[in-house]
């Protein structure tokens, strides 16, 4: 190989960002500050957490998984949120549907900008909440997911709803 500035080696590691690129000696991580940053936030916070939601794109719900995450989540009362059901092939999203029905995960296809959609997902929410819900009447419950799954999306229906649910009150 010729004299350039391409990459030598590529290597792998164990942890936050694992791929890393050696330059001319020096390894430099793909991973940026800020993501690293998130996910110690997410760590910590993830503790006080009642149940996550796990928000996946429903036309890739496995390749929309942040793989770092997944070990922290193993514990955790979960439901995965496929969104955007409305852009997927609904005979391919029936498959992944049984997949995870098999997976014994509990999930819901949604589409984040429709409220009857939003609406069955926080029943669900609440469903997985239920005994929590009578000893604890202020449950936290966290929106993860990498991004562009919606998560924005989702939250602001949520906000919406529980507005007209909850008129006069600032959730």
């Amino acid at each position: 190989m010729g004299r350039g500035y391409g990459l030598r080696k590529l290597t792998k590691t164990k942890g936050l960002g694992e791929m890393a690129a050696k330059m001319g000696g020096a390894v430099v991580n793909w991973f940026p500050g800020h993501m690293a940053a998130a996910m110690r936030a997410i760590r910590a916070r993830l503790k006080l957490a009642d149940l996550v939601l796990e928000v996946r794109d429903s036309r890739i719900p496995l390749s929309s998984v942040n793989n770092d995450l997944q070990p922290l989540l193993a514990g955790k009362r979960r439901v995965i949120a496929l969104n955007k059901k409305d852009l997927a092939n609904p005979n391919i999203l029936q498959k992944w549907n049984r997949y995870f029905e098999v997976c014994n995960q509990d999930f819901l296809s949604i589409n984040a900008h429709s409220k009857s959609s939003v609406r069955k997902l926080l029943d669900l929410v609440e469903l997985k909440l239920k005994e929590v819900i009578s000893r604890e009447p202020t449950l936290l419950v966290m929106v993860v997911g990498v991004p562009n799954v919606g998560k924005s999306a989702l939250i602001n229906s949520i906000h919406q709803i529980s507005l007209s649910r909850y008129p006069g009150k600032t959730l």
